[in-house]
């Protein structure tokens, strides 16, 4: 993950991934400590957890939904989360990934 800075211009974090980058005035949890959000076996509710508040949720989700092959937490849904929404699957796994949304 890098952090660019242009004279005069707001700064723009590149959240480690080609093509994702969203403008952050704010410390990001995920900068603060990506490995949790990379982790083996994130369950859904700690998904959410991780990006609560997080002004940049819908980018992300919307992010991680536009590319199959990541990993990891990305708009506080889980990769298998977002396998299914690709799929069209629902069902009664608590509340919709969608909740968050602001």
């Amino acid at each position: 993950m890098s952090e660019h800075h242009a004279a005069g211009a707001r700064p723009v974090v590149a959240l480690g991934i080609p093509g994702f980058v969203v403008e952050a005035r704010e410390p990001l949890r995920c900068r603060a400590d990506p490995d949790a959000y990379v982790a083996d076996g994130v369950r859904p509710p700690a998904a959410r957890e991780l990006c609560a508040g997080c002004g940049h949720l819908d980018a992300c989700r919307v992010y991680g939904l536009e590319n199959p092959e990541l990993y990891g937490v990305w708009g506080g849904t889980t990769r298998r989360e977002r396998q299914a929404l690709r799929r069209g699957e629902s069902g009664d796994r608590g509340p919709p990934w969608w909740w968050l949304a602001a």
